[in-house]
């Protein structure tokens, strides 16, 4: 790969992945669920959970591009710590952005359903995280729109970084690199499967 193609790599992976792929899909999610609460009867779901999980899976992608390996607990904590403690200074602390990972992806992910918290769609008031007392205890909620504008920024930010650092655009290759052999071998695996 020339020295110029690399330096697309990262700008044509977030030109498809980010900007077309997953912003056209949040920003669908967010507009199905204003008509939503507008009143319109053809949608049922407000796809709070579904927007909360493709935020999250945005942010494990760009945590592995980030440090150059495969993503895991640790690399999402670097990820927010870097680049979302910027809009939510929480994420300094990584045991707040460690919480905050648990609670909410693990939680969607292997429960359907946020650890004991909510996930709101709230488009009137402004705000990420906050508690709330609901019946007889207090729950955390987070809120999509703000959680989507704080991760689009964020990507901007690991993007202009990707830009001018050349040690970070080699940690992106190195993943992209282990991305495509390992999905071409489980691809692979699989189509034996089907024979």
């Amino acid at each position: 790969m020339t020295e110029g193609n690399k330096h697309a790599l990262h700008k044509n992976v977030f030109k498809q992945q980010i900007w077309e792929f997953f912003c056209g899909d949040l920003e669908s999610c967010l507009a199905v669920s204003k008509q939503k609460q507008a009143g319109n009867p053809l949608y049922k779901g407000g796809l709070n959970f579904t927007a909360c999980l493709a935020i999250f899976s945005v942010i494990e992608m760009c945590a592995g591009y980030y440090k150059g390996e495969e993503t895991n607990t640790d690399t999402v904590v670097d990820f927010l710590n870097k680049y979302l403690s910027k809009y939510f200074g929480n994420f300094k602390d990584r045991n707040f952005s460690k919480l905050f990972y648990t609670v909410f992806r693990h939680g969607l992910s292997h429960q359907w359903a946020p650890k004991g918290s909510g996930i709101d769609m709230n488009f009137q008031d402004y705000y990420f995280l906050k508690r709330k007392k609901v019946e007889n205890r207090e729950i955390v909620i987070l809120n999509i729109p703000v959680f989507y504008k704080f991760t689009r920024n964020a990507l901007e930010d690991f993007e202009r970084d990707l830009d001018s650092d050349e040690n970070l655009r080699r940690m992106f290759e190195k993943r992209y690199e282990q991305i495509r052999s390992g999905d071409d071998k489980q691809v692979e695996l699989l189509k034996i499967k089907l024979t």
